[in-house]
Order: C-alpha cells, then sequence, then structure tokens
C-alpha cells in the first residue's frame, strides 16, 4: 500500500529567558504561527473484494476473494463523495480464490459459469454519505439490484472499508446455488447430517485511498 505524506508547516520554538521580568517592563511576545495542513486528495489505489458465505445448519464461513477488479470513473478530489460516487467496477469471476483450487474451480464453473454473463459481476457506487452508509448497484446473472452498504475508514493508511451482505436469491441464481451445493454434496453436509449452502453472502471492499 502507498504512504501518503500530509505538508505541515514547521513549529517555532521561542527562547525564554529563565528570569521573571521586573514590575512595569515591557515584554516582547512572538506570536506562534498557526500549523496550516493541505487539504488531504483521495487517490485510487489498491481495490481488495473479499467474500464470506456460509454451509452447515450452523453457517460455517469459507472465506475467499477476486483477485482482480477492474474501477473507472474515480475522480481524484478533496471531496470523498466526488472521488467515488458514480465509480463503476467489474470483477472477473475467473479471479475467485479460496486458496483451495478444486473449490475454486467448483464455485467458477458450477455457480457463476451457470449464470446468464457468466464473465464478470459488475456495478456502480450511486452514493456515499458522510453517515457512513451508502447506496450501490450489483449486477449479477442479468439483473441488476440496488444495495445498502456500510463504510469506515482507517485515517491513519487512508484506507476505506465499504461492507454489504447480499443474498444471492435476488439475482435469481437459486439454480445456480444448487449445481454448486451439489457438486460440493459433502464438503456441505455438517455433523448433523444436513446439507446446506446458504444464499447469504458478505461482502467486504478494501480501497487504498
Amino acid at each position: 500500500m502507498k504512504n501518503f505524506l500530509i505538508i505541515a508547516a514547521s513549529l517555532l520554538f521561542i527562547s525564554c529567558s529563565s528570569e521573571s521580568p521586573k514590575d512595569g517592563a515591557l515584554v516582547s511576545v512572538k506570536k506562534i504561527p498557526e500549523i496550516t495542513v493541505n487539504d488531504y486528495i483521495y487517490t485510487l489505489g489498491d481495490v481488495i473484494i473479499k467474500w464470506t458465505a456460509f454451509k452447515h445448519s450452523a453457517k460455517a464461513q469459507v472465506g475467499g476473494k477476486f483477485m482482480s477488479a477492474e474501477v473507472k470513473g474515480f475522480t481524484e478530489s478533496t471531496n470523498l463523495s466526488t472521488a467515488i460516487s458514480g465509480v463503476t467496477f467489474k470483477i472477473p469471476v475467473a479471479s475467485t480464490s479460496t486458496n483451495d483450487k478444486v473449490r475454486d474451480y467448483k464455485i467458477v464453473n458450477s455457480f457463476f459459469n451457470t449464470m446468464v454473463d457468466t464473465d464478470s459481476i459488475s456495478g456502480r457506487i450511486l452514493s456515499i454519505d458522510d453517515n457512513g452508509t451508502g447506496k450501490l448497484v450489483i449486477i449479477m446473472n442479468g439483473q441488476e439490484v440496488e444495495k445498502q452498504y456500510k463504510w469506515e475508514m482507517d485515517l491513519t493508511s487512508k484506507e476505506i472499508y465499504l461492507k454489504t451482505s447480499i443474498n444471492v436469491l435476488n439475482w435469481g441464481a437459486q439454480s445456480s446455488l444448487d449445481a454448486l451445493n451439489e457438486v460440493c454434496l459433502e464438503q456441505h453436509t455438517g455433523p448433523d447430517g444436513k446439507n446446506v449452502l446458504w444464499p447469504n453472502v458478505d461482502i467486504t471492499v478494501i480501497v487504498d485511498l
């Protein structure tokens, strides 16, 4: 991650006599200049997209991420809303990574590749608000769904975290979910003997600004 340097004015040190001034004597006081900090300009750095899916009745977590994403429409600005609102993104589904090549193959081929427009997930940021929320659109399986997300920023690193949860059934992906569950039947069967693959997925997008 790149580091950003904030330019600040230098401090003016004042030397003082240890002796107290005599009554009636004039004392010269130097005013310390205000420290001015330039407005920070948001620039687009690395983008990391992580997701967490759930299996078994107890909702055991399965974590993964997309190794690449194409982002367009970012505007360098001192205003976060100006910089991010209107940004579009495209995520190649073939970049899926769970640190298990067999599982990655099953997710890409049995889940994503059974959808309409299988090459990528796309969308755009509609808004980002000062209260830590915003709206975006996600396009998957040929369907466009608007979602709300929450965000927070690390003021030191200037990394912003966008978080949302989706239900893939809202994108008409029941058959794709069933296809993935079928090829992962053993892995999705929990200690209680029940085969469960949840349609819910938590998503976190980390952007270096």
